[in-house]
């Protein structure tokens, strides 16, 4: 009786251990296996996360490109995509693989030939090659067909190794993505570091991440970097209200950041056709004196979306007006008020002055003539207090201004009922380091998609 408890015993233990290591391993993530430790760059695409996002089911998802069902099938799309590249420039697409069978059927799309070698699936085309086994799928490329050969036994080892840490992937924010990245920017062309990047950046340990979310009412595309920017000439938004009654109310696009011109002069003048138009301007106006008065809160912002002839007014907080000192002795230029001035420059009049402490710059004369009439304008009702960035584009006013988008949406109602429900594109930052573009809808994400899917597959 003793043994046989013991018997029974052991086999529940068995069991447990067998269920146990089922479940486990049931769906395992074996793309990740395939990363290599030495990966410099790391992407990330979790097929769920968009699929969920967009309130797409798996079956409709391959409907959507002609004749990808076998693709869609093929693929384990319950789990992440992973794309990354090495220090030797050697670059991979790891997949996790469902069925074999759809998978090479949907190969022969693409031009791949295939061959079975050693209990493995390869294929090739004229500039990649992948291998296949039961649970996953690396894809190499771009690679010429007479390397391709060459890159058989490493693909090979990468196939067959252990999970291995991958401390660039440690670096990914994957909380809620639907796409992260992560690379390093010392990868980059060195005349485009020289151009945008503030001179003597170290780049030698720096990274850029990315990330795409889809929210209940938001599309959002995030992007930052760990390069140090102190000596940006920015600084967080206060929000100056009595800058918002020099602006127009409910601008159709703006973009709003806290500066001070004193910094900024010297940056301006390192770039060539900046410094050129510099010195040009200066010999009518003091521009150099009121770059370096403004300092605070600045909006640049198009009151209506005249596309074809827009009017643009930027509008900035002054800790002086020492400017206006010598504004008698600007030449090509007109005075309208006591601090309100136009001149022509390059057959264009723009219009400028200071209200209360606010310098105000615009191209169109009926703006210049609203200037400070706004008085109910709060710069606190727009979402820019503390952030580096703010910046905002109205669809709906967009769509407004031109009869000709309404009379074509009136014809196709779907069409109308998915534009409707776009609310508008913003920018953000919230440190120097970090940034975030987002399209906002007032009806779900999800919702709005189907119906333009439905428009589109026509069921």
């Amino acid at each position: 009786m003793k043994m046989k408890k013991i018997v029974t015993g052991v086999i529940c233990l068995l069991l447990i251990g067998v269920a146990a290591y089922w479940y486990f391993h049931r769906d395992s993530d074996k793309a990740r296996d395939v990363l290599p430790a030495d990966a410099t760059a790391v992407a990330v695409f979790e097929p769920a996360e968009i699929l969920d996002g967009l309130g797409l089911k798996q079956e409709k998802a391959g409907k959507l490109v002609m004749n990808m069902e076998d693709f869609v099938e093929g693929v384990n799309l319950a789990k992440p995509v992973y794309a990354f590249a090495t220090q030797e420039e050697f670059s991979g697409i790891a997949l996790n693989v469902r069925d074999v069978k759809r998978l090479l059927k949907a190969a022969t799309l693409f031009n791949y030939a295939s061959e079975e070698q050693n209990g493995y699936q390869w294929i090739a085309n004229s500039n990649s090659i992948g291998c296949i086994d039961d649970d996953k799928m690396l894809i190499v490329g771009p690679v010429a067909e007479e390397q391709q050969d060459a890159l058989r036994d490493k693909m090979m080892s990468l196939m067959k190794q252990a999970r291995k840490d991958v401390p660039v992937l440690e670096k990914l924010d994957r909380k809620g993505t639907a796409l992260s990245l992560c690379a390093p920017l010392n990868s980059l062309p060195k005349e485009y570091v020289q151009k945008y990047l503030p001179a003597k950046t170290d780049l030698s340990d720096a990274f850029f991440n990315a990330a795409l979310r889809f929210g209940g009412k938001d599309v959002t595309f995030s992007m930052g970097s760990t390069i140090d920017l102190s000596n940006m000439p920015l600084s967080p938004i206060k929000g100056d209200v009595g800058l918002g009654g020099v602006m127009p109310a409910n601008p159709f696009a703006y973009i709003c950041f806290n500066m001070n011109g004193e910094k900024l002069l010297p940056e301006l003048r390192k770039v060539p056709n900046l410094r050129t138009a510099l010195l040009a301007l200066n010999l009518c106006v003091d521009v150099d004196m009121m770059i370096k008065a403004i300092d605070g809160d600045v909006v640049i912002s198009l009151p209506k979306p005249d596309l074809q002839h827009p009017a643009i007014l930027l509008t900035a907080t002054l800790s002086n007006t020492d400017f206006l000192k010598n504004a008698d002795d600007w030449s090509k230029v007109k005075r309208l008020g006591a601090a309100d001035f136009v001149a022509d420059y390059e057959g264009t009049q723009v219009f400028f002055g200071v209200r209360d402490k606010y310098l105000y710059i615009t191209n169109g004369s009926k703006v210049a003539s609203c200037i400070g009439e706004n008085k109910d304008s709060d710069m606190l009702r727009l979402p820019v207090k503390d952030k580096y960035l703010s910046a905002s584009l109205d669809i709906a006013q967009l769509v407004g201004a031109y009869p000709g988008i309404n009379t074509m949406l009136r014809v196709v109602p779907q069409v109308r009922e998915v534009i409707d429900a776009l609310d508008q594109v913003t920018l953000t930052a919230d440190s120097l380091q970090s940034m975030q573009l987002s399209l906002q809808t007032k009806k779900p994400v999800k919702e709005v998609i189907g119906n333009f899917i439905t428009l589109l597959m026509g069921d």
